[in-house]
C-alpha cells in the first residue's frame, strides 16, 4: 500500500472540492442526460419542425450553457481558494453571459407555450440563439447563418428574476476592463484582507449573486428536461432494445 504525503493529501482535497461538490454533480447529471437528445439527433431522422427546434434549444443549452458553467463553477471555487479577486470577478461576468444566455433560450420557449410567438417564430428565435453575433457586415460567419443576439440581451433577460443584474454587469465590466483608479483602490482593498487573513471583500460582495445565477441556471434546465423528457425516454427505450 503507497503512503500518501501531505502534498498529495492537499491535492485530493483540492480536486475533491471543485469536482465532488453538489453543483458539480448536479451539473454532471443534467449533462447526461440533456446529452442524451444530442446522440438521439445523431442517430434518427428528425423531420418534424417541433422536435427540431427541441434539439437545436437544447443543443445551445448543452454547449454554451452547460459547458462553460461547469467550467465557470470550478473556477470560482479556484479562484476563491486563491483569493484572485480579478479572476473571480471574470468568471462571475462570464457566468451571467452563459446563464443569460441559457435563460433567453428558455424565454423563448415560454412565449411560445404561452401562444405569444409561433412555432416558425421559436425556431427563427432559436437560430439566433446559435449563431454569433455580428456587430458589422464584415464580421465572421459560423455554421449558423444570421444575426445572433448581442450579449446585452442575455444579460437583460435574466432582470426577471435577477433586477439588478445589468447594474452588476456594468459594475464587474467597469472592474476588470477599468483602468489604474478602479484597479488600484480594489487591489489595496484585498491587500489588506490578505494581511489582515479576512475573506476577500470582493469576493464576499458577489457570492450571493453568484448564488442567484445559479439558482436561475439549475431552474432553466430542470425546465428543459422536462421539455425533452419524451425524447429522452425514446433515446433510453431504443438502447434498452439493443442491449
Amino acid at each position: 500500500m503507497t503512503s500518501s504525503t501531505p502534498e498529495i493529501d492537499v491535492a485530493i482535497l483540492f480536486y475533491d472540492g471543485m469536482w465532488n461538490s453538489e453543483n458539480q454533480k448536479r451539473l454532471n447529471a443534467i449533462g447526461n442526460e440533456l446529452n442524451k437528445v444530442r446522440l438521439y439527433a445523431n442517430e434518427m431522422v428528425v423531420d418534424d419542425l417541433l422536435s427540431q427546434t427541441i434539439i437545436y434549444l437544447t443543443g445551445s443549452a448543452y454547449f454554451a450553457g452547460l459547458v462553460p458553467i461547469v467550467r465557470i463553477e470550478s473556477a470560482l471555487f479556484v479562484e476563491k481558494e486563491f483569493r484572485n479577486e480579478y479572476a473571480y470577478a471574470l468568471s462571475v461576468r462570464a457566468y451571467i453571459e452563459v446563464a443569460g444566455r441559457l435563460h433567453k433560450g428558455m424565454r423563448l420557449w415560454r412565449q411560445y407555450k404561452s401562444k405569444v410567438m409561433s412555432l416558425e417564430a421559436l425556431r427563427t428565435g432559436v437560430e439566433r440563439l446559435m449563431a454569433k453575433y455580428r456587430p458589422s457586415k464584415n464580421s465572421s460567419g459560423g455554421i449558423f447563418k444570421g444575426n445572433g443576439f448581442n450579449v446585452m440581451t442575455f444579460v437583460e433577460s435574466l432582470e426577471e428574476r435577477i433586477p439588478d443584474v445589468a447594474d452588476t454587469y456594468g459594475d464587474l465590466s467597469g472592474y476588470v476592463h477599468g483602468g489604474f483608479e478602479e484597479q488600484m483602490l480594489i487591489r489595496r482593498e484585498s491587500w489588506f484582507s490578505d494581511l489582515k487573513q479576512d475573506p476577500n471583500p470582493i469576493i464576499e460582495s458577489y457570492e450571493a449573486f453568484v448564488r442567484k445565477l445559479r439558482d436561475v441556471a439549475f431552474d432553466d434546465f430542470d425546465e428543459l428536461l422536462q421539455i425533452t423528457n419524451s425524447l429522452r425516454e425514446r433515446y433510453d427505450e431504443r438502447h434498452k432494445r439493443e442491449a
